[in-house]
């Protein structure tokens, strides 16, 4: 896939300076093929002069051979400098002198040649194209610094804006959703930097707006400060280029990693909802179709036929529960769980599910043992906490052997409702408890009854108890069962 770099319609151009036919050939096949960019290729100072003379207004970026035929010291650098073009500077001379050089050059960077150079290139101008997109907010109350922090994120190709104190800065926030970065000195008057961090954090998520601290002052416990209230990371000044760049960059590639998984998420989410939708007509089908058989409305059948046809519908029903869970995590990730909160009696809610499970509980002679104390009234989704309800008690009955007793508990606790579902199966193996709560993952303990799991119910159950802001977890002794408990807000409302 080709990344359009420009935000014009018309095709960037990257001008290559290089003697080495071989080098020319690969970078110009190279991002051709990866961006679909114009590139020119000359060998010589006096050809790229040249050049220059025609269309130095057409130059998107410049990569430069810092050695030359005719440019022994680096003059060539200089002349693209003196003409503000943006340049990545190509050196196989890696040295403290050379470094220190470049480093006082107005360049986006240097590259080193070596085996993995042309890739390295690759990589840089994917990164701008990238940055052009981030806008960047400079928050420090030193002129100078501020613009000389501004200007080094302009050879990165960030939008940049600046501002001297943290009032300024909050409000721009306040009335703009784009910032990706936010650069902030401590040391600010009036709003200092931990308080913007604050204010920052009480809006956007660290994955949202990036916020990185800074600061002259020597206080070790700075770094702490900025980190526990909310910033992505802290620089000490003064530092290091290099540090600066790749601290920078690096906190925009992984805010741009996470909102592609994101959008990669709700993709996959649009897909299996779609998926599941079209399940649930066949499914329905052959359910009509054995239910006919097993009624006798096609004719007497053999044993061995009811059998068989009984052994269909069994794997019918399991693929519909299957599609239903599937149905549920597609809606509950997608951000689409609408709660249907009403007054409700709790207590009530648990007792018409028990009677429920309780044709599956026979099976097995398993009892329930009922045990609750007066909990009020409020405000729940009846029918998604019947569904949380029906997870926790059918794996209940899955995991207990059979002549057991099931306990169900319901009582107020420090303002919630809290219920817990206790079985005396083997229980949890406690290196296997962080498998509990994710999708399609399950304990090595089985069934005592051979019953079927989708790994998709205990993530449910998570999902739709954390939407009323309650709270789910499970408790263990392996060999002695497993405890599952859940809370529920009493104060909350519709």
């Amino acid at each position: 896939m080709k990344h359009a770099l420009s935000q014009n319609t018309i095709t960037p151009l990257i001008l290559v300076v290089e003697d080495s036919k071989v080098v020319q050939v690969k970078l110009k096949r190279s991002i051709q093929a990866e961006f679909g960019f114009q590139v020119v290729s000359v060998a010589t100072y006096e050809e790229a002069r040249e050049f220059l003379n025609w269309h130095v207004r057409d130059i998107f970026l410049a990569i430069l051979d810092l050695h030359l035929p005719d440019s022994h010291d680096g003059e060539i650098v200089d002349l693209f400098c003196s003409m503000a073009i943006p340049s990545i500077v190509f050196t196989s001379d890696f040295t403290e002198g050379t470094r220190e050089r470049m480093q006082s050059k107005d360049i986006i960077d240097y590259v080193v040649k070596d085996v993995h150079a042309v890739s390295n290139i690759i990589s840089y101008i994917r990164r701008l194209d990238r940055n052009r997109g981030k806008k960047v907010l400079v928050v420090e109350d030193s002129e100078i610094f501020r613009l000389y922090l501004a200007s080094l994120l302009h050879r990165q190709m960030f939008q940049v804006e600046d501002f001297p104190d943290g009032e300024s800065a909050a409000q721009y926030i306040e009335n703009n959703d784009d910032v990706a970065l936010v650069i902030i000195d401590y040391a600010l008057p009036g709003m200092d930097g931990i308080e913007l961090t604050q204010f920052i954090r009480a809006r956007y998520s660290k994955e949202e707006l990036v916020v990185i601290g800074l600061s002259s002052v020597s206080d070790p416990m700075l770094t702490a400060r900025y980190i526990k209230n909310g910033a992505n990371d802290f620089i000490t000044k003064p530092f290091e280029l290099e540090t600066f760049f790749s601290r920078v960059n690096h906190h925009v590639d992984v805010q741009e990693s996470i909102r592609a998984l994101k959008e990669a998420n709700e993709v996959k989410n649009q897909f299996l909802g779609m998926a599941v939708h079209d399940l649930r007509s066949p499914i329905n089908g052959i359910h009509g179709l054995t239910q006919m058989m097993l009624d006798g409305m096609c004719g007497d059948l053999t044993e061995e036929q009811l059998e068989m046809i009984g052994f269909i519908s069994e794997a019918n029903d399991q693929m519909n529960s299957l599609v239903g869970d599937l149905l549920d995590i597609s809606v509950i990730e997608s951000g689409q769980l609408n709660l249907n909160k009403t007054l409700t009696n709790l207590s009530g809610t648990i007792e018409q599910r028990l009677r429920i499970q309780a044709l599956i509980a026979k099976k097995k002679s398993i009892e329930f043992k009922m045990e609750s104390t007066e909990v009020q009234d409020f405000y729940f989704d009846a029918g998604r906490v019947g569904q949380v309800l029906d997870n926790l008690i059918s794996n209940a009955i899955k995991f207990s052997p059979s002549q057991s007793i099931i306990e169900i508990s319901a009582s107020e606790e420090d303002g919630n409702a809290l219920v817990c579902v206790t079985d005396h199966g083997k229980g949890i193996p406690p290196d296997e408890t962080e498998l509990l709560f994710q999708s399609f993952s399950k304990t090595s303990v089985q069934p005592t009854a051979g019953e079927s799991s989708t790994g998709l119910g205990l993530p449910i159950v998570q999902k739709i108890i954390q939407a009323h802001g309650g709270k789910v977890w499970a408790e263990s002794e392996y060999g002695h069962g497993a405890t599952f408990c859940f809370t529920l807000p009493l104060s909350e409302q519709i």
